[in-house]
C-alpha cells in the first residue's frame, strides 16, 4: 500500500494495519478514501474497517496515541485525549491505597510505567501537557504518603 500512496503523491503515516493519509480538502479526502478503499479490497484483497475509516481534520483524529493541535498556530503533535485518560486511569490504579503494598513497591512500579510512557510520549510537541501530568502524578504520590 505504501508504494501506491507514494506513486499517487500522498502524505501518509502507517504502522502495522493503521494508516492516516493527509490531503488538503474534505472533497479530496472523500475521493482518496474511496479510491484507496477500492484498491485495498480489489487489488490487495483486504477488508477495510469502516468503523475506523473517516474523512476528518487531523486534530479531530488520533493515530497511535497522538493527535495534532488545532487553531491558527502551526500544527503541533500532542498526546490524544484518550491516551491521556488511559494514562491517568493507570496511574490511579498503580497508586491505589487499598492494595496492601509498600510505598517502595508503589514507587518502583510507578517509576517503570512512567519511564516507558514518557519515552513513548516524548515525541509530543506540547510540553505543558507533560508538566500538568507531572503535577498530577506528584499529587497522587503525596496522597499515598499522607495515608501512611
Amino acid at each position: 500500500m505504501e508504494k501506491e500512496l507514494e506513486r499517487r503523491g500522498h502524505r501518509f503515516c502507517r504502522y502495522a494495519d493503521e494508516s492516516n493519509i493527509y490531503v488538503r480538502s474534505a472533497r479530496a479526502g472523500a475521493r482518496v478514501l474511496a479510491s484507496i478503499s477500492r484498491f485495498m479490497t480489489q487489488r490487495l484483497k483486504l477488508q477495510v474497517n469502516w468503523s475506523k475509516s473517516a474523512v476528518d481534520r487531523p486534530w479531530k483524529r488520533s493515530f497511535l496515541g497522538f493527535s495534532f493541535t488545532g487553531g491558527k498556530r502551526p500544527k503541533r503533535r500532542k498526546i490524544a485525549p484518550k491516551a491521556l485518560a488511559r494514562f491517568k486511569a493507570r496511574v490511579k490504579a498503580l497508586t491505589r491505597r487499598s492494595q496492601g503494598r509498600s510505598l517502595k513497591h508503589v514507587i518502583i512500579t510507578l517509576s517503570a510505567y512512567l519511564q516507558g510512557w514518557i519515552g513513548y510520549c516524548d515525541f509530543c510537541q506540547t510540553p505543558a501537557v507533560l508538566r500538568d501530568l507531572d503535577g498530577s502524578v506528584a499529587k497522587l504520590l503525596f496522597q499515598e504518603i499522607g495515608s501512611l
